[in-house]
């Protein structure tokens, strides 16, 4: 093969890389963004899982869930049941509360909604509401809930709002803006808040913002630090808990680049936590949900957790019950609980561990492009297509176990998507010119076989070697034979246009379950359908799946029924034979006309049993060669027959339904068949008599029940020979 013209169209792959990279296309940006999404949250899950990191920073998270809510009563509990919690934690030595929770509004006081209700039934008298005045203070659990608060360091949360509504007391900021420097950053900006009734929010130390917005797909990727609102920069919950934690003062990391300044980061004490410039970190998630100690929030309020369970730890307060909400579809994980991501931020905060995708990792990308697109574009093309197909799977886990290593080490993430993409392109580009120039002769394969087996074949087929028994061989294989009952009497006063019409539509699906599960189409003969398992392709499945495609045609006849009703075709009822056995498979015939397919005593036998099931009232009859070793298949033993043409018995079953839809009352039928049965063939002729009458009254449309009422009753009267051995012969195809 020519080596120059692939080398010179993989240096064209390599600069369409390079444009990729470079161009500023809004529409292709927004797909690879997408891509780059989607590429980042496969390698974060695959570093979680082979890494194993465990949370270092003191952070517990106590969690209000579905056992503290049927335990303590639906949310939102009462600011005394708060206060208690809050309480509780202090006992207990924590460090620091942060609750992922907003109060906007004051709780109602029971002795102003008692004095209420009262005065509307007129039954408030003035020594009444002496004393319910009196008892008020009593009562009020947001003064109780707020002398909690002012016990211990607490943060409160509160929601920075992009529409102009304002509720709440807002804390104090981290820092204030001069309008020009709040023009020169694009830290996210709100325009209103909602925050804590100004009793809590007094009492607590301060307040955090909850917000994290979204990727355009919807997934949690990233979380911002830093918002403003009228030239004030506030924290987020996360960052606000860990100041007070640590003690440490805030400020912002803004180095100039000529006369701008550029947000970069967040300085805490003498660290720099990394953002970008709207003031967002990476989420630095050490594993799955919960990765930090969880405590039931009742487990706290009834005292059954340890003290050094808590002891001088930052305690997230959030939920992670059904239905409150906070459940978000991370990166990591979806769901994912909120209140986990703000105290996966804090550790984060603590440990300095956030990952960082700095400008310049543009042009570490370029660079990798290019040396690694050029490298491959001179090896690939002397590969085989074998190698490079291995190739094409390897290269993207490869490359994704080469990036997570890259990222454990140095924490900073680079795009390895278009680098992946170009490798792939460049090994398939020569594959296919490889196919073009080399493999050719391959097509005569679909050539041969394009008329006999379906197109998912025929392309395995061209991935492999060998004749496929195109000269005739004996393999073990599964034949079916599918026909529809009566045909010749439903088919009177049809014209041939609409008989023609019907065959298509009962044939056109029956051949797709066919090619579905793998089967070969040998013939239609009028309304009969022949197709084969086992070839061209082997198929040490062949016989389940002859079976489960049988019943699937059983039940897509049944879904036929009503469009053959609207076009007032007549209903339609097929009987279905299988057999496996050795056969002879290969492409037969003469010099003017030839056919791929199977012959044999086998293959006879599966003809025999198909015409069978109106016999029996069964729609599927398989033989014993065909039943056995099929876990997954409900059978039931039909009868032990002699077909016309053959000497020798054998069992027969009917096939019923996949194990998974097997019924109750289905199993209970079957048990008594199987009971009857066994009478029969031991000549218990009463009792089994007595089971099979017992099923034809359940069910009396089965004609297999009185099938065997009528044959016990002949040898009550004409008892069988004494080497009778249950075997009943069939005179009639």
């Amino acid at each position: 093969m020519n080596k120059r013209t692939p080398i010179f169209l993989g240096i064209l792959l390599v600069a369409l890389a390079l444009w990729a990279l470079l161009t500023s296309n809004p529409s292709i940006r927004h797909t690879l963004n997408r891509l780059d999404d989607l590429v980042y949250d496969i390698g974060l899950r695959t570093r979680v899982l082979t890494t194993h990191r465990k949370p270092f920073a003191p952070i517990v998270i106590v969690d209000i869930d579905d056992h503290s809510l049927q335990v303590e009563g639906r949310w939102p509990w009462s600011r005394a049941k708060l206060a208690a919690l809050t309480d509780a934690l202090r006992t207990l030595g924590a460090g620091e509360v942060v609750f992922d929770v907003l109060f906007p509004e004051a709780e109602n006081n029971i002795v102003d909604t008692l004095m209420q209700n009262l005065t509307q039934k007129k039954w408030l008298t003035s020594e009444v509401q002496s004393v319910l005045e009196k008892s008020r203070p009593e009562f009020d659990n947001d003064a109780l809930f707020a002398k909690s608060l002012t016990q211990i360091p607490a943060i409160l949360a509160l929601s920075l709002e992009p529409r102009k509504h304002i509720q709440g007391l807002l804390p104090k900021p981290l820092l204030t803006l001069t309008p020009a420097q709040t023009k020169e950053f694009s830290i996210y900006r709100a325009v209103g808040y909602i925050s804590n009734i100004p009793l809590l929010e007094n009492a607590a130390q301060n307040a955090g913002f909850l917000n994290i917005f979204a990727d355009i797909d919807g997934i949690y990727r990233r979380a911002p630090l830093l918002m403003i609102y009228n030239n004030n920069v506030y924290g987020s919950l996360a960052l606000e808990a860990v100041q007070i934690y640590l003690g440490e003062p805030i400020t912002l990391f803004t180095p100039a680049y000529g006369k701008q300044n550029r947000l970069e980061g967040v300085q805490i004490g003498n660290q720099i936590i990394p953002t970008d410039e709207k003031g967002q970190v990476i989420i630095p998630f050490v594993g799955r949900s919960y990765s930090f100690p969880y405590y039931s929030a009742t487990d706290i309020l009834h005292g059954h957790i340890p003290r050094q369970a808590i002891d001088g730890k930052l305690v997230f307060i959030g939920t992670s019950a059904t239905g409150l909400g906070d459940l978000k579809p991370a990166a990591i994980q979806n769901p994912f609980p909120g209140v986990e991501i703000q105290a996966t931020i804090a550790n984060g905060i603590i440990e300095n561990s956030f990952s960082r995708n700095p400008a310049w990792t543009l042009g570490a990308n370029l660079l990798l492009c290019l040396i690694l697109g050029l490298l491959c574009t001179v090896i690939f093309p002397f590969f085989g297509p074998r190698i490079l197909g291995l190739l094409i799977v390897l290269i993207p886990p490869g490359m994704l176990f080469a990036n997570n290593l890259f990222w454990e080490y140095t924490g900073y993430i680079l795009s390895v998507l278009i680098p992946t993409l170009l490798l792939l392109a460049l090994a398939l580009l020569n594959i296919i010119y490889g196919y073009l120039f080399e493999t050719l002769k391959r097509e005569r394969l679909k050539d041969m076989f394009g008329q006999y087996v379906p197109e998912k074949h025929i392309d395995e087929m061209m991935r492999s070697q060998g004749d496929y028994g195109l000269y005739g061989e004996d393999r073990e294989m599964t034949v079916l034979f599918a026909d529809i009952r009566s045909f010749t009497t439903l088919s009177e006063g049809m014209s041939a246009s609409q008989l023609k019409d019907m065959l298509d539509a009962f044939f056109t699906p029956m051949t797709e379950i066919i090619f579905s599960h793998r089967g070969t189409i040998d013939k239609y003969v009028g309304d009969m359908i022949m197709a084969f398992w086992g070839a061209p392709l082997k198929d040490k499945n062949h016989a389940r799946h002859a079976v489960t495609a049988a019943l699937e045609m059983q039940h897509k006849v049944k879904e036929l029924q009503a469009s053959f009703k609207e076009r007032q075709w007549p209903t339609i009822h097929i009987g279905i034979g299988l057999n496996s056995g050795v056969m002879s498979v290969g492409d037969m015939g003469s010099h003017y006309r030839r056919n791929y397919t199977v012959l044999g005593d086998e293959v006879n036998l599966g003809s025999r049993v198909e015409g069978l099931t109106k016999f029996y009232g069964v729609d599927i009859i398989v033989t014993e060669h065909t039943q056995q070793n099929q876990p997954k298949i409900v059978f039931r033993q039909l009868d032990r027959v002699r077909v016309k043409g053959k000497q020798q018995s054998i069992n027969i079953y009917e096939a019923i339904c996949l194990h998974s839809k097997l019924t109750d009352v289905l199993t209970e039928e079957l048990k008594l068949y199987e009971k009857a049965l066994q009478m029969y063939f031991q000549q218990q002729w009463q009792a089994a008599s007595d089971v099979f009458q017992q099923l034809h009254e359940l069910y009396p449309g089965k004609r297999l029940y009185n099938l065997y009422l009528e044959r016990i009753d002949y040898f009550k009267s004409s008892l069988p020979p004494a080497d009778w051995d249950g075997v009943f012969t069939h005179t009639e195809k």
